[in-house]
């Protein structure tokens, strides 16, 4: 399958919601860190928090259209970000969850709010279910559902399918469910979920899905929130979805940190330096051994993000 993913001039990203924040990392001509204005001290700090949210904008031919990627965990976390930063959104196409976990759709129905809650929202239909993580000594974490009557009752127009599709006049693809292609990539393991009323395991997470863009002479900009079907996973597919080999940038959440996920470091690491991407920028549930191995063996590519960081692509 190839889709005719439409070229775009440039990408900027802004990370609204990460787990890091530093005032005075440094930055470079791709990552703008926020600005060190005068007052940067006495106005309200930018938040970091366990959750990802970013701004994606898009230009070709003197357009240029906007459109976010998740909302962070808490209801009002990214707003404030929005306000601390003084970022302008300006009108968005469409607001696009990565999955369904809380801590990528908690701040959705403020953000609806705020930029108008006639913005579609494109969405797997398994990210509505009803999941719990179920750890080894029997404790279980629940994991708060995104609700799909309380967006009817706001009449918010829900897009949701399992397939790949175009978006912004066929300048973005959002992936749709990832096909699974490594044999190391093997989803959350103590995850489950209610179907049917009963409870089953649902490691593969299938809601998880990116968001990617062709930048004209450079190559894909591959967007993820979580990663949870595996960053190889996801870059293959996206290669495979557009016909483009060539990687420019990887931006988001990697799913490498914690001890179900840190065994799989290596054979990560070692396949992202077979695909070389020209840009590595690992947020949120990266973790930092993951980022530390990325940084070694990618030292030419590799970013650390902060909140408020613009990526100029």
């Amino acid at each position: 399958m190839s889709l005719a993913l439409r070229e775009v001039d440039g990408v900027e990203i802004t990370s609204l919601m990460d787990n890091f924040f530093d005032a005075i990392m440094a930055g470079n001509e791709t990552a703008r860190r926020a600005p060190l204005t005068r007052d940067v001290f006495s106005r309200p700090q930018p938040r970091a928090e366990h959750g990802s949210s970013m701004l994606i904008t898009i230009s070709w031919e003197g357009h240029r259209e906007s459109l976010l990627l998740d909302t962070g965990i808490t209801p009002d976390g990214v707003l404030h970000n929005v306000d601390a930063l003084r970022v302008e959104p300006g009108p968005l196409r469409a607001i696009v969850l990565s999955h369904g976990h809380v801590d990528h759709t908690g701040g959705l129905m403020a953000a609806l709010a705020r930029f108008g809650r006639d913005v579609p929202v494109h969405v797997h239909p398994d990210a509505f279910r009803k999941r719990k993580v179920v750890f080894p000594d029997g404790r279980e974490v629940d994991m708060p559902q995104l609700n799909p009557d309380a967006l009817a009752a706001a009449g918010v127009t829900v897009v949701a399918g399992h397939e790949p599709s175009l978006l912004v006049d066929g300048h973005v693809l959002l992936s749709g469910e990832v096909a699974r292609t490594t044999g190391f990539e093997k989803g959350l393991p103590n995850q489950h979920a209610e179907v049917d009323g009963q409870w089953q395991p649902d490691p593969a997470t299938c809601d998880d899905q990116a968001v990617v863009m062709h930048v004209r002479d450079k190559g894909l900009v591959v967007v993820t929130g979580c990663g949870h079907s595996g960053i190889v996973n996801t870059l293959r597919y996206a290669q495979a979805l557009t016909g483009v080999s060539a990687l420019y940038a990887v931006i988001g959440g990697l799913h490498l940190s914690g001890a179900n996920f840190e065994k799989i470091i290596p054979p990560t690491v070692a396949e992202l330096e077979r695909l070389a991407p020209q840009i590595i920028v690992p947020c949120h549930c990266t973790g930092w051994k993951a980022a530390q191995a990325i940084a070694t063996a990618l030292p030419w590519a590799f970013i650390p993000n902060s909140v408020g960081t613009r990526y100029v692509l």
